[in-house]
């Protein structure tokens, strides 16, 4: 009788923390876009965010952290309004600090969120291929620099990494710090946009379309290669761990 009500309340913590975790990755997104949808998602939700943060010029440091956080938690949310109108604000080392702030908060928290929560939520929520496919590239010998890759290349899918590490061998500081300093470079383009824009540099503007434009280009037309080298770079690892193992 003890081992059944064991049981029991192990499968009823279970579904518990899987709720949690579907409520912070669909449960979110889905009130945010029924309420803020046009907003969020319009072609000028920069304007309109910055336009917000005029608006609460006092706390729009704060803000601006509060939702790159937001938007690191939640993966479907769009990154770069939020880094235009920080550097639109406060500049790009301003805007660079808050986001990062912002972004490091994010990934402490999904990180933790999906450790406390485990494995099976994780996979019940992202697929268990997909968050295999990461784990297994997070536990190899080269974690880290794959990690910082995952970051620093545009385009390349972004969303569950710091959730992935959360249930990986990976420890948390030095996992932290590649996923940090991989998201200055991708970072930087929407910052330059915002300061240019604001400075009414057009040629600065432009200049950043065409630039992240040709890396998104390249990232597509060399997608297949880029995975096949972030699988090279877990293959090589594991076999050298086998080859010290044996």
């Amino acid at each position: 009788m003890r081992e059944e009500g064991t049981d029991k309340r192990k499968k009823i913590f279970a579904i518990l923390k899987l709720l949690v975790l579907l409520f912070i990755i669909a449960g979110i997104p889905a009130f945010l876009y029924l309420k803020y949808g046009e907003e969020i998602f319009s072609a000028d939700a920069a304007e309109r965010m910055i336009a917000y943060l005029k608006a609460n010029e006092s706390t729009a440091a704060l803000l601006i952290i509060a939702i790159q956080t937001i938007q690191v938690v939640i993966c479907i949310l769009p990154g770069q309004p939020i880094q235009f109108a920080a550097s639109y604000m406060f500049g790009v080392f301003g805007g660079l600090m808050l986001s990062l702030a912002g972004a490091v908060i994010g990934v402490v928290i999904s990180f933790y969120t999906a450790k406390v929560l485990g494995r099976d939520a994780v996979h019940m929520i992202f697929g268990e291929e997909r968050v295999s496919d990461y784990q297994r590239k997070l536990n190899s010998g080269k974690g880290l620099t794959i990690a910082f890759l995952i970051y620093l290349i545009p385009g390349i899918p972004k969303d569950l990494v710091s959730y992935v590490a959360g249930i990986s061998e990976m420890r948390f500081l030095p996992f932290l710090l590649v996923a940090t300093v991989g998201r200055i470079p991708g970072m930087a383009g929407s910052l330059l946009f915002g300061y240019f824009f604001r400075e009414k540099n057009y040629i600065g503007v432009a200049a950043v379309c065409i630039v992240m434009g040709l890396m998104l280009l390249a990232v597509f037309i060399k997608r297949k290669d880029i995975f096949r080298m972030l699988d090279d770079i877990e293959r090589k690892s594991a076999e050298r761990r086998e080859k010290n193992d044996g």
